[in-house]
């Protein structure tokens, strides 16, 4: 089997079947974990509408702790990205200790300035190298 891309994207739009078929779900059972309704995601895999930034994030979740298991909150954004003391004091993924979660958290500081919404932090996201690092695929 061919190794899954990063991110399975089609066009700008998170190629959500790509990722509930390497998750092994069904459309409903993504929904129920996800907390929506069977219809939103076959909506989003039609290309009907767009999937809102919380089902987004809450199946890139998903994905990353499928692909890290129980190692994912080891990882800590700011040593990988070797970020200098005075940003991490006022980061809150360094405040709260969750350095795998800076692109879901948006008081992040990875660049200025702060980001207020997953709509306008996503693209720093999407081209960042942790994060990138976050969604590599185990091996297969």
């Amino acid at each position: 089997m061919p190794a899954s891309p990063p991110l399975p994207m089609q066009d700008d739009r998170l190629d959500i079947k790509a990722v509930r078929d390497e998750l092994g779900l069904s459309q409903a059972e993504l929904a129920d974990m996800a907390g929506v309704s069977v219809r939103a995601v076959q909506s989003c895999e039609q290309g009907w509408r767009r999937p809102s930034p919380a089902l987004e994030k809450t199946i890139i979740l998903l994905l990353m702790a499928h692909r890290y298991g129980s190692t994912l909150p080891e990882v800590k954004c700011w040593e990988v990205m070797d970020c200098v003391p005075e940003r991490c004091e006022n980061c809150i993924s360094r405040r709260t200790a969750q350095g795998h979660l800076c692109w879901f958290l948006h008081g992040t500081l990875c660049a200025e300035p702060r980001h207020q919404d997953w709509e306008s932090k996503r693209g720093q996201c999407l081209s960042c190298a942790f994060f990138k690092q976050l969604l590599k695929p185990t091996a297969e």
